[in-house]
């Protein structure tokens, strides 16, 4: 996702789909330089690529040394430097990408998402994920339960409420070879014989595309079996399995699952498929795999 850079303090800023600059207490990027105006400039998701606009400054908005017209705008890219009120080198835009969830703490600090998850109270402890389904939509899942949830909302982790900052919107770059989504992967699980190792394979469009090994990759393993298991069903009622007892098989605890299926997400996420989050779905009291029996294979690991 985004980041604003301080080229001096060395200080990181992740961005949110639009940031007000100045020394305004509204503004998210608040400045306290005198030469800065009250609403300054602000930085803008376009849903391709990061704008600064000046807002009519007194001392003007700088990109790459060159003063913006007042009310001027320009197109940023990566290393992009910025200055608001003098010319100068303060901020470098030091990531382009579009903006993800983010979390405003009571004290003001923010939490951002990794692989496109956000995870509250922390990646420990993620008692609350924020994602993007399928279809764009942002959905909020607490435990058992998952619904949409828009910019704004107030939700309570960890003991504290945090505001949840969402992008305007969720915009898909066309292309001629589309990447790979969760809905066009297929998987397949290498199993030691011991059942000690799970290499997890990616396969979309003839390319396969290995993940490292990790602890999670048995927990998908465990789900895929029953997604598998239960082929001979309709699709909307195969591979769901009780949370309990898939506690039970795999000797965790409710926050053990939390943590492996943030961070099985996580990976897929790393890796470009996009959907990510829907590796694993939820319903009340059940877990399942996101990809049906066709598109599984499981076999011994090479």
């Amino acid at each position: 996702m985004a980041v604003l850079r301080d080229v001096e303090g060395g200080e990181a800023i992740p961005l949110a789909s639009r940031v007000l600059v100045g020394r305004a207490p509204t503004a998210a990027l608040r400045l306290e330089d005198k030469r800065v105006s009250g609403e300054h400039a602000t930085l803008l998701w376009t849903g391709t690529s990061w704008v600064v606009r000046d807002l009519g400054s007194r001392n003007g908005t700088f990109v790459d040394g060159q003063r913006l017209e007042p009310g001027g705008s320009c197109v940023l890219s990566v290393g992009s430097r910025l200055s608001f009120g003098a010319r100068g080198d303060r901020w470098q835009l030091a990531d382009a990408g579009p903006p993800g969830p983010m979390a405003r703490d009571p004290e003001g600090g923010l939490t951002t998402a990794s692989g496109g998850v956000l995870a509250l109270p922390d990646e420990d402890q993620p008692e609350i994920a924020v994602y993007a389904d399928g279809r764009g939509r942002w959905i909020l899942e607490i435990g058992e339960d998952q619904r949409p949830i828009t910019e704004g909302a107030q939700v309570e982790a960890g003991g504290r409420t945090w505001q949840i900052l969402l992008p305007a919107q969720i915009e898909g770059t066309a292309t001629v070879d589309p990447g790979p989504t969760i809905d066009t992967i297929g998987v397949r699980f290498g199993v030691s014989m011991d059942e000690e190792h799970v290499q997890i394979t990616l396969l979309h469009q003839g390319r396969s595309i290995p993940l490292e090994r990790r602890e999670h990759g048995y927990v998908l393993l465990t789900l895929a079996r029953q997604r598998l298991e239960d082929r001979a069903l309709p699709a909307a009622e195969q591979g769901w399995v009780d949370r309990d007892q898939l506690l039970r098989w795999l000797q965790l605890d409710a926050n053990g699952l939390n943590v492996a299926i943030y961070r099985a997400r996580g990976q897929l996420a790393d890796a470009g498929v996009e959907g990510a989050a829907g590796v694993v779905e939820v319903r009340r009291g059940q877990r399942r795999l996101g990809l049906e029996p066709e598109r599984l294979e499981i076999g011994p690991l090479s």
